[in-house]
């Protein structure tokens, strides 16, 4: 053994030089490391000995493994994205509706005839508001006027501290003629439909964002080894959170889920005579816990598509950063 370090001390030279560093960072760096291991190999008088050969294979198992793509993508982040945007989808489909009927409102308000609006003193102003009021308020400039008067009173009345300035509202829409109060009017709803707008422009932009976001992933998700270890290096706060994240928000769903497993709750009645007879109540059907069951669910499905979305779009942003050096 000792004649073959001897003979192969040229070549374990060459091995010693890659012990310092043994995971090449950049592509320049594993070819170098590859180079290094080729002369290595031509230098050694018996490659066959165990110590030179041992060390050799290592070395080009991480050489090779530096040079070759890799896998780096996750489908559990592909599986919450997906069903992310078809969960917008359904929210941006529901939203049209809600559009509409805001565009709706709106132009029943343009087309209010123009009458006298009678003012209705503080004191004699009712503090309730009927359950059809909400919905009427919008059929005339009457109805819109008492609507809000009504509820500016019964505001004041709750709230000491505010009342001063409530109070002072009132007077304010009190003394607003017809076309004051349609303009008010007007201006509600307008901030209404563009809020409307808004809320499913994000949701439709949301949407097609993840199901951009997701081949973008996929394809930057084949990086060089040598870019994994560099990507190793750097700071994990983003894998504690997708681990951290994933976990919190898979319990939420698995709690909800699991929740609706429950067995029956068993209940047993005693007549006069002795008799005991058993029923099953279904009590993990109460009000409480199937808001929570929901809450958990919606919790957990919102989480893991947040999640996933900042994952991939950090790890999308990193790897097409690794394809412009790799060009540049």
């Amino acid at each position: 053994m000792d004649d073959e370090k001897i003979l192969n001390a040229s070549a374990l030279s060459y091995l010693d030089q890659l012990d310092e560093s043994r995971y090449p960072r950049t592509k320049a760096e594993a070819e170098e490391m590859s180079a290094v291991l080729q002369q290595a190999y031509d230098a050694a008088d018996n490659a066959k000995d165990k110590e030179f050969a041992e060390r050799y294979q290592t070395l080009r198992g991480i050489a090779d493994w530096s040079l070759k793509r890799h896998k780096s993508w996750q489908w559990t982040l592909v599986v919450a994205a997906l069903v992310g945007a078809a969960v917008l989808y359904l929210f941006q489909y529901r939203q049209q509706s809600d559009i509409l009927q805001a565009r709706v409102d709106r132009e029943q308000v343009a087309q209010w005839k123009t009458v006298k609006v009678n003012q209705i003193d503080f004191d004699v102003c009712p503090v309730e508001q009927s359950s059809s009021d909400y919905s009427m308020r919008l059929t005339s400039a009457e109805r819109y006027k008492v609507y809000k008067l009504v509820d500016l009173k019964s505001r004041a009345l709750a709230d000491s501290a505010q009342y001063e300035t409530l109070r002072a509202a009132y007077d304010s829409i009190n003394a607003m003629s017809f076309a004051q109060i349609h303009e008010v009017a007007l201006g509600e709803l307008d901030a209404h439909v563009d809020h409307q707008e808004w809320w499913g422009t994000m949701l439709y932009a949301y949407m097609v964002f993840l199901l951009v976001l997701i081949p973008l992933y996929i394809i930057t998700g084949y990086p060089h080894g040598y870019t994994i270890t560099r990507r190793n290096h750097r700071p994990g706060c983003l894998n504690i959170f997708r681990k951290v994240g994933t976990a919190v928000a898979m319990f939420c769903l698995g709690a909800g889920v699991a929740s609706t497993l429950l067995p029956d709750y068993v209940g047993r009645n005693t007549t006069v005579d002795g008799k005991t007879t058993k029923h099953r109540e279904r009590g993990f059907f109460s009000g409480l816990l199937i808001i929570v069951r929901l809450v958990l669910i919606v919790v957990g499905a919102v989480l893991l598509c947040v999640v996933a979305s900042v994952v991939m779009t950090i790890e999308s942003i990193v790897g097409l950063i690794d394809m412009y050096r790799k060009c540049a």
